[in-house]
């Protein structure tokens, strides 16, 4: 049954960037204030094909191309909410091994709220519930949850200080993690963050271009169906990386930005099981990775 629900799933996801497409071309071009201050987007991005410094296998290298629209944005007084559907269809290509060769998803639907007390003291929940799967079959043990608590000490100059607890999927598992950084306005053109798990600076050159520069996690766990010897097994597949990029983001008309950036995957390791049922693991070595992308900003 895997072919076919694959089949079924490659050909929704055409149809979903498809329809994407025409959403963003066209509502471009009208007015909208419903999500306004929130983004849709739709990316695609790629890693080189290089070698591993350990484990079994010759290459190594990927592909992804994800989708995110706003659903809801809400605000009353000094709280907000704000709801996307995401989706994201991502192919690994590990040479010299039968270990992911299937197709793998992850669809979900961020959920923010924040909520402001006082002048310099601000909450935020996000909530990320979704299923990660092969598309083979889905079940309780295919729902995923990213998720994050964090308190933010307000600034008078807009900046801030953050701190709070974290799982998120990108490190290729759910475990917890510390979140730790500032942010503040360090010129009239320039907007820092930094910390963990996330380094974000952005200069804006003018109205229709903006640069960053990144550093963050970017890899993810699924649920995959494994055939051995005529039995079929769930399994896990892990990837983490961090990615290190340079990119832009160019205002080409009404709402609609086009975005680029390159850089480098650092810190790789992939961890499945092949058709014998061996847990590999590997570590593949640094490489580029190059994404283009649109966005609607609202």
């Amino acid at each position: 049954m895997r072919w076919p629900v694959m089949r079924v799933c490659k050909i929704l996801m055409m149809n979903i960037i498809n329809r994407a497409s025409r959403y963003l071309l066209l509502v471009a071009t009208i007015p909208i204030n419903a999500i306004a201050g929130q983004e849709a987007g739709l990316s695609m991005r790629g890693e080189g094909l290089g070698s591993l410094e350990s484990g079994p296998g010759d290459k190594f290298g990927g592909s992804q191309i994800a989708l995110t629209l706003p659903i809801e944005n809400k605000s009353r007084n000094n709280e907000s909410f704000t709801s996307y559907f995401h989706f994201d269809f991502t192919d690994f290509d590990w040479r010299g091994t039968t270990a992911a060769k299937n197709d793998y998803i992850w669809l979900s639907m961020p959920v923010n709220y924040s909520q402001q007390r006082g002048r310099s003291n601000k909450f935020l929940v996000n909530v990320e519930p979704g299923l990660m799967t092969d598309g083979s079959n889905v079940n309780l043990d295919s729902i995923g949850l990213n998720g994050s608590l964090i308190g933010q000490r307000l600034w008078r100059n807009g900046g801030y200080w953050q701190y709070g607890i974290m799982v998120d999927r990108a490190f290729g598992d759910y475990d917890v993690r510390p979140v730790i950084g500032m942010a503040f306005q360090a010129s009239a053109r320039t907007w820092m963050e930094i910390g963990f798990p996330k380094v974000n600076i952005k200069y804006d050159f003018s109205r229709g271009l903006q640069t960053f520069f990144v550093i963050k996690p970017a890899g993810g766990v699924w649920r995959e169906q494994v055939e051995v010897a005529g039995e079929k097994k769930e399994e896990m597949l892990q990837y983490n990386n961090w990615k290190i990029g340079l990119g832009a983001d160019f205002h080409w008309r009404k709402k609609l930005w086009l975005n680029g950036e390159i850089g480098q995957l650092r810190n790789r390791r992939i961890r499945g099981t092949d058709e014998t049922g061996a847990q590999l693991k590997g570590t593949p070595g640094e490489d580029r990775y190059w994404q283009v992308g649109a966005k609607l900003k609202f």
